[in-house]
């Protein structure tokens, strides 16, 4: 499997300074909380078809337990 992490990393860093407010996301990009403390990520929308993007649902769904549908 191939992440590129770097890249998407660069792109979650960039997004989220832009993103000052709570709920606030720039156009193109998805806000999404994360854990107990709600915390945001705010996620490039290009990202949800790539499968990669997929894996990496199905690996947090594995370890976490979590249900995650993407149609």
């Amino acid at each position: 499997m191939d992440f590129r992490l770097p890249g998407i990393k660069k792109a979650l860093f960039a997004a989220n300074q832009v993103s000052s407010k709570a709920g606030d996301a720039p156009k193109g990009y998805l806000a999404v909380y994360v854990g107990e403390k709600m915390k945001q990520f705010v996620i490039l929308v290009s990202y949800l078809n790539q499968p990669s993007f997929h894996d990496l649902l199905s690996l947090a769904e594995e370890e976490f337990g979590c249900k995650i549908t993407m149609d």
